[in-house]
């Protein structure tokens, strides 16, 4: 069936159209590694705009940036085997659970929930 599905968007909007045909145990790790992304990249240039200059990033931030792009290639790992890539989200939102305190950590906390709850359902709807 695979081989005689037709493609025929490119790039982006093909992307967008595969994760509305994505089981609903991935929606979570979708959704909490762009929640960890938004909220790392969104707080620094807050933080930039506010000191009209290039500031360091905190280590939150880089938290944040980080094990949201490892939940994502959590995603795609789980596309191709569910335990692999639901180990990896599950890793990410522990992380983030863990590692992320000060002016991010609702959010934070947040996104790691979700990386940990989607992680745990993929691996329970796949059992």
């Amino acid at each position: 069936m695979e081989a005689t599905r037709t493609r025929s968007a490119t790039g982006f909007g093909q992307s967008w159209r595969e994760l509305a045909h994505a089981p609903t145990h991935q929606v979570p790790i979708v959704l909490g590694s762009i929640v960890a992304l938004l909220v790392g990249i969104l707080t620094y240039l807050f933080a930039a705009a506010n000191a009209v200059a290039i500031v360091p990033a905190t280590p939150d931030q880089a938290y944040l940036v980080i094990f949201g792009m490892i939940g994502l290639i959590g995603y795609a790992v789980s596309k191709q085997n569910v335990q692999n890539g639901s180990i990896v989200a599950a890793i990410a939102g522990l992380a983030m659970l863990v590692l992320v305190k000060g002016e991010s950590a609702t959010l934070g906390l947040f996104a790691g929930l979700l990386l940990l709850a989607g992680a745990i359902w993929s691996l329970a709807s796949t059992r």
